[in-house]
């Protein structure tokens, strides 16, 4: 992260989420870990939208913030 970034980002969330990123990995490492994280992308557009995300909204193709989102009571 760049300077900026990284100052906005400590502003934004206060030093309460923290990211390791790993230096070296083999292939499947690196697989193992995309997969993760495209479950984890999901789910938190599922949560957000309300439910299951389209696959080009998951590719960021259309705009989530135009979409009806879920109501929580």
């Amino acid at each position: 992260m760049g300077q900026r970034t990284r100052i906005n980002f400590d502003k934004r969330f206060g030093g309460r989420i923290r990211v390791v990123y790993a230096q070296k990995t083999s292939a499947l490492d690196k697989q193992l870990q995309n997969g993760k994280l495209c479950k984890a992308i999901i789910k938190v557009l599922s949560g957000i939208l309300g439910r299951e995300p389209t696959q080009r909204e998951i590719l960021g193709l259309d705009d989530i913030s135009k979409c009806r989102l879920k109501k929580h009571k």
